[in-house]
């Protein structure tokens, strides 16, 4: 085995590992015990902002505060426009144990609950994939999403006809690494990509709807929307919101900050309890906002396995 196919390996067993992780901390309650307030976002007159995001948990013997920057626009010689870092900490003794890499916190958790809806959402013979997008997180969409389904076709769309070559090959090059024959397609437009589609993660800085008729859609599609949400900007026309089942990590969260087209969504904990199977051949759309508890139950995970810097 090449140390392409073990760091592969190793990532699909970390996603399924922890998405099984906040499968369960869903179902046993530990998410209802967990002290989570509203993520608290400071913006200067740059637009940069200062966000922070804590969760507090008696199960997981753990308090972590995720703290990041997110400049407004590209800053020379910086290199990314978002920094973060997760600093825990004992609950029971107040004890500092370290802190986690943002980033790879976020990573992890993005994967891993598009891991644990798709498999929950999407149709279990689904093996078409379409991603609208070619940055950090539509890799991760993928890798999510490759976790629980044996993918025969990945189609990709980016406005950056480069950096959507580049995720095609990475993604041709991954999926020889696991041993798996999947064609990857590069489209000429979002509405290529998502046609037909069983599966189709949306991951831009789009502040506008993308042009994604609902009648090129399945009935039976799953969508994972990772990219804009706000109270005035979104990546999904309204009509697809309104006529699918919405998913979302937080319903409070979700209305506050991507507005009341999210009021009548459904939150991951129905996902695992009774009824479940419900959502079998329906419409589904996971509208990602974010939410604190997720990253705590990926630092559990993480500093579990990795001695904290």
């Amino acid at each position: 085995m090449t140390a392409t196919d073990t760091a592969r390996t190793s990532s699909v067993r970390s996603v399924r590992a922890l998405a099984a992780a906040m499968g369960d901390a869903l179902r046993g309650g530990s998410v209802v015990r967990m002290l989570v307030p509203p993520r608290e976002t400071v913006e200067d007159a740059t637009g940069t902002k200062f966000i922070s995001m804590p969760a507090v948990s008696p199960d997981h013997d753990l308090y972590v505060n995720k703290v990041a920057t997110i400049v407004a626009s590209p800053v020379r010689g910086r290199g990314a426009t978002v920094t973060a870092l997760v600093p825990m900490f004992s609950v029971s003794t107040g004890r500092y144990l370290g802190a986690l890499d943002g980033a790879t916190v976020t990573n992890l958790k993005c994967a891993a609950v598009t891991a644990l809806v798709t498999d929950r959402c999407a149709a279990p013979d689904g093996r078409v994939l379409g991603v609208i997008g070619a940055g950090v997180q539509a890799r991760q969409q993928f890798l999510g999403v490759s976790a629980v389904r044996d993918l025969a076709e990945v189609r990709v769309f980016a406005r950056n006809a480069g950096r959507a070559a580049a995720f095609a090959r990475d993604i041709g090059a991954a999926a020889a690494a696991a041993g798996s024959a999947v064609e990857v397609v590069v489209c000429d437009s979002a509405e290529q990509a998502a046609r037909g589609v069983d599966i189709l993660s949306t991951a831009t800085t789009s502040v506008t709807p993308l042009p994604i008729p609902a009648d090129d859609l399945p009935g039976h599609v799953h969508i994972n929307c990772m990219g804009a949400h706000t109270t005035e900007s979104r990546e999904l026309p309204a009509e697809l919101l309104r006529t699918s089942v919405v998913v979302v990590e937080d319903l409070g969260t979700a209305i506050a900050e991507a507005g009341e087209s999210h009021a009548h969504a459904v939150e991951l904990d129905v996902l695992v309890g009774p009824g479940s199977d419900d959502f079998a051949g329906r419409r589904t759309v996971f509208a990602s906002t974010g939410c604190a508890y997720l990253d705590l139950i990926t630092c559990a995970h993480l500093n579990s396995h990795t001695p904290p810097h």
